[in-house]
């Protein structure tokens, strides 16, 4: 089912701290003839840059090495990311070929297609893949920079993601806002461009 925007829940943590807005998602990345279908990401507005740890997908019948070798023989671009665990650390740049196979942390710029998050298309045409990781599918701020998003807490006392892709801002998405947080005229006011 298409959808024209966004909006979940906030599901607690195991520790019962925070919580997580966890979606599914569609796509298909250009070097993997595998379709991924209906994927746990997570929404994350501390994530910079959205990655796909491929590792997670044993399943599939990946060789992930096989994969990161092909990367680094073409020179496809990549980033080196080593996340908020290591806090703040830093670590020696991989330059050789045998550096950046042992390197966990590189992450792979691939075009990623038929891109859908709970089912709303989305027209962001790339994403990083790091192969050696088994963690969550996180959804950036690369990618949420382009969108209108929400979180706010309802009066049951249940926190709201609502967000839309600016370019695809529309009624309904307007009504929702209006109907969970009560913001839809003050969008109007300041002349948001929507079907």
């Amino acid at each position: 089912m298409m959808s024209k925007y966004i909006k979940i829940r906030m599901r607690p943590t195991g520790i019962g701290i925070g919580g997580a807005f966890s979606v599914p998602a569609s796509f298909k990345l250009d070097n993997v003839n595998t379709p991924f279908k209906n994927v746990d990401v997570k929404i994350d507005t501390g994530c910079s840059v959205s990655t796909i740890p491929l590792a997670k997908f044993k399943a599939h019948g990946l060789n992930f090495d096989t994969l990161k070798r092909d990367d680094i023989t073409n020179n496809i671009d990549y980033i080196t990311s080593y996340g908020v665990e290591t806090g703040g650390k830093n670590h020696k740049v991989p330059k050789t070929y045998d550096e950046k196979m042992m390197c966990e942390a590189l992450k792979f710029r691939h075009d990623i297609y038929d891109f859908e998050i709970n089912g709303l298309p989305i027209s962001h045409s790339y994403i990083y893949v790091n192969y050696n990781r088994k963690g969550n599918i996180l959804i950036g701020m690369d990618i949420l920079k382009d969108w209108d998003i929400h979180i706010r807490t309802i009066d049951t006392g249940e926190t709201i993601f609502l967000g839309c892709p600016k370019e695809q801002i529309n009624d309904a998405y307007l009504q929702e806002l209006e109907d969970t947080f009560h913001i839809a005229s003050e969008l109007n006011t300041k002349n948001i461009r929507y079907n």
